[in-house]
């Protein structure tokens, strides 16, 4: 007698996999920059001229010290915002320059 297993769906098995092997939050971030226009918006992501996560940091340079200022205010705003999109607490702090 044959033992049953239950069967996975495709998406749920990459998924498993993505967490057996730590990528899963990699691949979380790939999403945020991926996603970063529909995100922010074409304003925004238009005038940011470098994006890059590290250890939980999302740092965004952006084109001039104004667009710096503004998105300065809004930290905790992005940062709610992407973690909201992705589901998971990817990003614990915002650093912009």
């Amino acid at each position: 007698m044959m033992k049953s297993r239950p069967y996975l769906s495709l998406g749920d098995a990459i998924q498993q996999f993505l967490e057996r092997h730590g990528l899963k939050e990699k691949t979380k971030v790939q999403e945020v920059i991926a996603q970063w226009e529909q995100l922010m918006g074409k304003p925004i992501a238009g005038n940011t001229e470098k994006l890059w996560f590290n250890d939980g940091v999302l740092y965004i340079k952006m084109s001039s010290p104004v667009w710096v200022n503004e998105l300065s205010l809004a930290r905790g705003k992005i940062r709610e915002l992407v973690n909201q999109r992705m589901q998971a607490p990817v990003v614990k702090e915002v650093r912009i320059f």
